[in-house]
C-alpha cells in the first residue's frame, strides 16, 4: 500500500470497503454472466464519481480456462502493491516454497579453554524476520486490521501494534547461546556482520534493502500520551547502545497532527509534534540506517547476555571481513533456522510488506547469480513470459507496487495466477493472500457478507493529495482466487485508476463498490 502520509491516518476507517471506474459504461462484458453481477458492475460504473476513470476487470475459470468476464482486461493500469505477487512469485519459484534461510556464525580461530582466539562471523542470509514474527507454532505471525503493521505506521496509519509473541533480538540471542553452548565463554577478537549476500539496494522507492535484519530494520518506537501539557511516554525496541530517542513531543487536549520521528545524528532519533491526551498510544517507526553496524551491536549485547566476554567494543567499525574460503563445517558455531519461505509470502501478502517484498526481488538477483538487487526484476520479467503475462501491458520497475511507472493489465493477473496453479509453489501464493472478511488487509472489508471467507485478494492502494486540498485514488486494485457459491474456483484482476474524490465518504462508497462486484461475482457464479 502507497499513500501520502497527510491523508493516511484518515483513510484507514475507509480501508474496510472496495472502489471502481470506467469512462465507458457500455464496454464490453464478454459471455453471458448473472444478471447480479452485470448489476453490480454498472451500478458502479454509471456513477459521477467514475466519469472520467480508467478501469478493468478479467475473470476466468480455473478448471476450463474459460474467460467469464473481461472488460477492458487488456488496458494496462497503475497496480500499487498488486504487483507483489508476481515479485513473491519470482523468489518461490526460484527457492522453493520449502526454502528455508539459514543463518550461520562462524568462529575464526582457535578455542582454547573456552577462549576464541580471533573473531567471530555472522553472515547474513536475507531472512527478514530473523526471529521477530516467529510464533510458538513455528510459523510467522502478522496483523490483521484494524491492527496495523509496524512498517505500515511511517505512512500515518493509526492503530499500529506489535505482532503477538514478536522478539527483536530472538534470533541473535537464540545464536548467542549456541555460541556459549559451543563451548566459548569469551572472544577475544571482533565481531563481524558479513553483508555480502548482495550488495545493500537504494533504488527502490520503499527504502533500503539489506541481506542482514534485525527487527525488519526499523526501530519501533511507542508514544503513550499523558496529561495536556506534559510530555508522552516513549518506550522502544529493539534496545541498544546502538539507539537513543529524544523525547520533544506534547501531550494536548483535543485532536493532535501527526507525530514526527527525526534522524539527529549517529543513533539518536527525536520524536516531536503532539498526541491527543484522550487517545490511545501510537506506534511509529524510524528506520536503522546502517543495517550491519546495528546488528553487529546487537550481536555483541546478545553475547554478553549470554554470559559471553566480548573484547570488541559494541560500537565503532568492525574489522575486515575474511575471504569465502574462511567458512566451512568445521568452524560453524551456531545457525539460525527459519520458517519457511511460503511463511514470508503469507507476511507479504497479507499485510502488503513494501521492503519485504523488494527483498523477494535481491534474492532472485541472487539465484541468477548477481549482487545487484536491480537485476533481479529481469528474473520477474522471465518468470511473467514464462507464465502468460504481456511484455508490452507489464512493466516492473521495484518489487513492492511502490514505484508510479508500473504497469500491468487485469488479463495479465487473472492469467498468471491461472497459470500457476500447477506450479509446486502455487499453493503459498493462494495461502498467503489476505481472505476477504478474515485476516491481513482484507479483515474488515467485505466482513458479514455471504463472500466473506471465500475470496482471496491481493489489493493495491495508492493515494494522492495536494497542497490545494486534492485528493485522488491514483490505484485501487485487486487480484486473486474466489470460491464461488456454485463450486466453481475462478481467478480475478480488478484495477480501477485515478479516482478523484471530494471527501472520505465519496472514498468509502467507492471502495464499496467494488467489493459489491467481487461478492457479487462469488455469489453469482
Amino acid at each position: 500500500m502507497t499513500v501520502i502520509r497527510s491523508v493516511a491516518i484518515a483513510l484507514l476507517a475507509v480501508l474496510s470497503s472496495g472502489g471502481g471506474a470506467t469512462a465507458d459504461p457500455a464496454a464490453a462484458i464478454s459471455g453471458k454472466i448473472p444478471a447480479s453481477v452485470a448489476d453490480a458492475i454498472r451500478n458502479f460504473e454509471t456513477k459521477p464519481i467514475f466519469a472520467h476513470m480508467s478501469w478493468g476487470i478479467h475473470l476466468v475459470d480455473l478448471a476450463t480456462g474459460e474467460v467469464l468476464i473481461d472488460q477492458a482486461g487488456h488496458k494496462s493500469l497503475l497496480p500499487a502493491s498488486a504487483m507483489k505477487i508476481y515479485s513473491v512469485a519470482t523468489a518461490l519459484d526460484g527457492y522453493g516454497a520449502e526454502y528455508r534461510f539459514r543463518t550461520p556464525v562462524y568462529r575464526l580461530g582457535a578455542v582454547k579453554d573456552n577462549v576464541l582466539g580471533g573473531d567471530l562471523v555472522l553472515v547474513a542470509s536475507g531472512d527478514f524476520s530473523f526471529g521477530l514474527r516467529e510464533q510458538p507454532n513455528g510459523k510467522l505471525g502478522f496483523n490483521s486490521l484494524p491492527e496495523v503493521d509496524h512498517n505500515t505506521t511511517s505512512t500515518g496509519f493509526p492503530g499500529g501494534a506489535y505482532v503477538a509473541n514478536s522478539d527483536p533480538l530472538a534470533a541473535l540471542d537464540a545464536l548467542a547461546k549456541q555460541v556459549k553452548a559451543a563451548g566459548i565463554r569469551e572472544i577475544t577478537g571482533d565481531v563481524m556482520i558479513d553483508d555480502r549476500l548482495f550488495e545493500t539496494y537504494r533504488g527502490f522507492p520503499a527504502g533500503p534493502t539489506a541481506p542482514i535484519w534485525v527487527n525488519e530494520n526499523v526501530i519501533d518506537i511507542m508514544v503513550t500520551p499523558a496529561k495536556p501539557g506534559e510530555k508522552p511516554k516513549i518506550d522502544w525496541r529493539p534496545k541498544s547502545a546502538a539507539v537513543t530517542v529524544e523525547n520533544d513531543a506534547t501531550t494536548v487536549a483535543g485532536t493532535a497532527g501527526p507525530l514526527e520521528v527525526t534522524t539527529q545524528g549517529a543513533g539518536v532519533i527525536r520524536v516531536s509534534g503532539k498526541i491527543a491526551s484522550g487517545g490511545p498510544p501510537t506506534l511509529t517507526i524510524s528506520p536503522i540506517a546502517d543495517p550491519a553496524a546495528f546488528a553487529r551491536t546487537a550481536f555483541i549485547e546478545a553475547l554478553v547476555r549470554a554470559g559471553i566476554k566480548v573484547a570488541a567494543p559494541p560500537l565503532g567499525p568492525a574489522g575486515p571481513l575474511p575471504g569465502a574460503g574462511a567458512y566451512g563445517d568445521a568452524n560453524r558455531v551456531a545457525e539460525y533456522v527459519s520458517p519457511p519461505l511460503s511463511e514470508f509470502a503469507k507476511v507479504i501478502l497479507k499485510v502488503s510488506y513494501n521492503r519485504g517484498t523488494d527483498l523477494m526481488v535481491c534474492l532472485a538477483a541472487v539465484k541468477a547469480g548477481s549482487r545487484d538487487c536491480g537485476e533481479g526484476l529481469a528474473e520477474v520479467l522471465k518468470l511473467l513470459a514464462k507464465h502468460g503475462v504481456s511484455s508490452t501491458g507489464t512493466y516492473v520497475f521495484d518489487g513492492a507496487g511502490s514505484s508510479n511507472n508500473n504497469r500491468t493489465t487485469p488479463s495479465d493477473l487473472a492469467t498468471f495466477l491461472t497459470k500457476i496453479t500447477t506450479t509446486p509453489w502455487g499453493a503459498a501464493i493462494h495461502d498467503g493472500m489476505a481472505v476477504l472478511g478474515v485476516d491481513g488487509s482484507q479483515a474488515l472489508n467485505g466482513a458479514g457478507t455471504p463472500g466473506a471467507g471465500q475470496v482471496r485478494i491481493k489489493d493495491g492502494d495508492m493515494v494522492a493529495g495536494s497542497a490545494a486540498g486534492q485528493l485522488v485514488a491514483l490505484a485501487t486494485t485487486q487480484t486473486g482466487y474466489i470460491d464461488a457459491k456454485s463450486g466453481r474456483r475462478l481467478a480475478y484482476g480488478l484495477m480501477v485508476n485515478n479516482i478523484p474524490f471530494l471527501s472520505l465518504k465519496d472514498y468509502s462508497a467507492a471502495r464499496a463498490d467494488v467489493a459489491a462486484v467481487v461478492v457479487a461475482i462469488q455469489q453469482g457464479y
